[in-house]
């Protein structure tokens, strides 16, 4: 009996290199060129089509609220939700005891309505100290000032010896401002 013929595996075949080509897409490149044109058009579209911004009036530019002229005395303020209230304060001298320091201070109004007060804290802690009523003649408190007008005063505050800061605040206790004492 005979065998039937079994093929050699390793007889040679034709081999074609296109055979492990990857597969072709359809198309070719026009996606690519598709996009490019999209890009380039979305892109000039963006540089000539945009609205043109509007010009600057001299009445649309805000003007700088009032302030105190730079040659007049005192730390500016302005009150707290009133751009239209401005004012000066300054520190004119100061003098320390064994228990606190007495504080000589003048207030002006600029412009509008200003209300003060004041407060301080020595620059080592974080105590708050009011002025006490022990301050000599003309003593100064909270008040409130119409513009043109100026009140000078003396406040006595139970402060440690030492530097300071002295707060100005609306009669209602808003803080303002802030000046040094030097201790």
């Amino acid at each position: 009996m005979s065998q039937p013929r079994q093929r050699d595996p390793y007889q040679r075949r034709p081999v074609d290199i296109d055979a492990y080509a990857p597969p072709k897409r359809g198309g070719g490149g026009w996606w690519l060129a598709l996009v490019g044109i999209a890009l380039v058009g979305v892109v000039l579209a963006a540089l000539f089509l945009r609205p043109a911004l509007p010009r600057a009036t001299p009445a649309d530019t805000p003007s700088p609220p009032p302030t105190a002229e730079p040659s007049l005395p005192g730390m500016p303020f302005t009150m707290p939700g009133s751009t239209l209230s401005h004012g000066r304060w300054e520190v004119l001298e100061h003098a320390w005891d064994d228990e606190g320091v007495t504080v000589r201070v003048r207030v002006t109004a600029d412009s509008g309505r200003v209300s003060y007060g004041f407060v301080a804290f020595s620059n080592t802690g974080v105590d708050v100290y009011e002025p006490q009523p022990t301050a000599p003649d003309p003593q100064i408190g909270s008040g409130s000032l119409d513009a043109g007008q100026d009140v000078e005063g003396n406040l006595y505050l139970p402060l440690p010896r030492g530097d300071a800061t002295l707060i100005l605040t609306t009669s209602l206790g808003r803080q303002m401002s802030a000046l040094p004492i030097p201790g």
